[in-house]
């Protein structure tokens, strides 16, 4: 028989069951409570009807069981589809000791035939009153689970807050009442952002009460619409995929990197008290202390390493079989998907900008996905690289943006005032192309028409659309991708004003920008042109570390895609892009 799995904080695997039973044990679990939140992929419940606690003890797909230890039953097949996971709480009621005071608690996973599968340790908690113990999700049409292990202060009411639950506090029993309005969701990497690694046990401050919810059936949940339920398309299930496994490998370092200060700390806590101990200090009972406070400390490392290894040959597993499916404009250059490769009459869900890794698996990659159409602007940063470099990976960005569309489904316009650019895009510049239909701008005067002409497409996309009158842009509902280089050199004021409606209007109405240009002192005295940057999703020609994930605000390092060895596999993408060789 199988031993269950001992799961460590952030850690994941791959739960092959249509039921879980989860349960709190420890000889404290009857002061606790057992709760579960039903959310979407953004973490938000739909509303309190998503809440299963002891006053409402059912939710489609989960069900609390009464009895010591508290536990809960879930159906993973009767879960409603718009439910991305869910989320297992353990509580304790404002009045009693926090959880870091009780003995310590473990919350166990049982399979369908009632055996344990998996235990998850809650350990170094202080002062919480509520922690999200273990995550039951969905990982393409199987599921998996990860130990959470965070906390809130603030008890139950601020934990279902967090995830969109409104408490009315107006007694002293706080009242779930809809689902609050939903944040932004946070792509999988910020950008422009250098965090410190977060806790892996981050808490808020409390909230105003603290008291156990009762649920309001008639409220309406508010906020924008859920995204679509997992499988609306494949090349939609694949992105979030990508997503998925980025955030698995966030959590799983963020655990180890936990893990080892932790052990860092410990360690030096014991070396601290054996200097300040008169009765140690200097002698052989401190040397062997010493010793076994290294000892301790090398154990625990070497185990979260263990852990952190285990959960990196799943993910290498699933990342390779998750590559081998990628389309080409998300897929490596040395994937199948780039030989001999033609237009798609399927548009893809996404672009490939760039690989991602942590410094301790420098040898582990990770795609970075941008979802299409572009919501932000890209801008290739050339301030760290050569000119070279920076047209290189311009070249790749609109070769993969043109595969990831059918024929004539992108029109690419470049405004190039430097000429520096353009000649690397002669292979669109055809007669009759239909991925370039008017030449690039090399002119002030050119460069004018060119976002003259984007500024009314986005107009009269907007009054069609108003009016209900799409059929007036005369079947013309081709994307548009503007491409400016060196930017904003030869730029007035007028100029940078389009582009900054261009990328705020833009996207909604089918246009799309990609700069370049450097962050130079120079561009720091228009304030314009730095929100501009500031608002981009920065992609330098050299391997950088400013992105940091929503889950743990982990760095990761980015490596550019500067395109492949072989110069003409790019201009045998955009030859054919332009005349259709299929």
């Amino acid at each position: 028989m199988t031993s269950p799995l001992v799961l460590g904080r952030g850690q994941n695997a791959p739960w092959p069951d249509a039921g879980v039973l989860v349960e709190v044990v420890g000889t404290a679990a009857a002061e606790c409570d057992v709760s579960v939140l039903l959310v979407d992929q953004a973490q938000r419940a739909a509303s309190s009807d998503d809440l299963v606690f002891y006053n409402q003890p059912s939710a489609p797909g989960a069900t609390l069981e009464a009895g010591t230890p508290a536990r809960v039953r879930l159906d993973l097949d009767a879960l409603p589809a718009r439910v991305h996971a869910v989320l297992c709480l353990v509580s304790v009621d404002p009045d009693r000791p926090t959880l870091g005071a009780l003995p310590p608690l473990t919350a166990v996973l049982r399979g369908g035939d009632g055996s344990v599968r998996a235990r998850f340790p809650l350990v170094d908690l202080t002062s919480e009153r509520a922690v999200v113990t273990v995550e039951v999700y969905r990982r393409g049409a199987g599921w998996k689970v990860r130990a959470v292990g965070q906390g809130y202060d603030g008890g139950l009411a601020q934990a279902v807050t967090a995830h969109g639950v409104e408490v009315d506090d107006a007694d002293d029993h706080a009242t779930p009442v809809s689902s609050a309005p939903a944040a932004a969701t946070a792509s999988p990497t910020t950008p422009h952002t250098a965090a410190t690694p977060a806790p892996a046990t981050p808490r808020a401050a409390p909230p105003t009460s603290a008291a156990a919810p009762r649920p309001v059936h008639a409220a309406a949940p508010t906020g924008p619409t859920p995204p679509p339920p997992p499988g609306t398309s494949a090349g939609e299930r694949l992105l979030r995929q990508s997503s998925a496994i980025l955030e698995d490998a966030a959590r799983s370092t963020a655990a180890l990197r936990s893990a080892v200060a932790y052990a860092d700390r410990r360690r030096d806590d014991a070396l601290a008290a054996l200097v300040a101990d008169p009765s140690t200090r200097g002698g052989p009972g401190q040397q062997s202390a010493a010793a076994q406070a290294e000892r301790e400390h090398a154990d625990l490392v070497a185990r979260a390493r263990e852990r952190h290894d285990a959960d990196l040959r799943q993910l290498a597993a699933e990342l390779a079989d998750h590559e081998r499916r990628l389309p080409a404009a998300m897929a490596p250059w040395t994937a199948a998907a780039w030989r001999g490769w033609r237009p798609s009459p399927v548009p893809a869900p996404g672009v490939r900008v760039g690989d991602l890794h942590v410094e301790e698996v420098p040898t582990l990659r990770f795609p970075m996905l941008l979802g299409l159409p572009l919501s932000q602007p890209l801008w290739v940063d050339s301030a760290s690289g050569t000119d070279a470099a920076t047209v290189s990976a311009v070249r790749a960005l609109v070769a993969r943006l043109l595969a990831a569309y059918p024929v004539g489904g992108l029109d690419v316009l470049v405004v190039d005032l430097t000429g520096g650019l353009a000649p690397s895009l002669t292979a669109l510049a055809q007669p009759g192309s239909r991925a370039m239909s008017t030449p690039a701008a090399t002119s002030v005067a050119a460069a004018g028409a060119v976002l003259d002409g984007l500024v009314r497409r986005v107009d009269l996309v907007q009054m069609a659309r108003s009016a209900g009158a799409m059929d007036a842009l005369g079947g013309d509902d081709a994307h548009r991708l503007l491409v400016v280089h060196d930017f904003p050199t030869a730029f007035d004021d007028a100029a940078v004003g389009r582009v900054r409606y261009l990328v705020d209007e833009g996207p909604s109405a089918g246009v799309q920008v990609l700069l370049t240009g450097a962050q130079s002192p120079v561009h720091e005295g228009s304030p314009l042109v730095t929100t501009l940057f500031r608002e981009s999703v920065r992609l330098p020609v050299e391997p950088d570390d400013h992105l940091a994930d929503a889950w743990t605000h982990t760095q990761w390092r980015y490596t550019p895609d500067l395109g492949p060895d072989d110069a003409s596999v790019v201009d045998g993408v955009l030859r054919a892009a332009a005349t259709d060789l299929r």
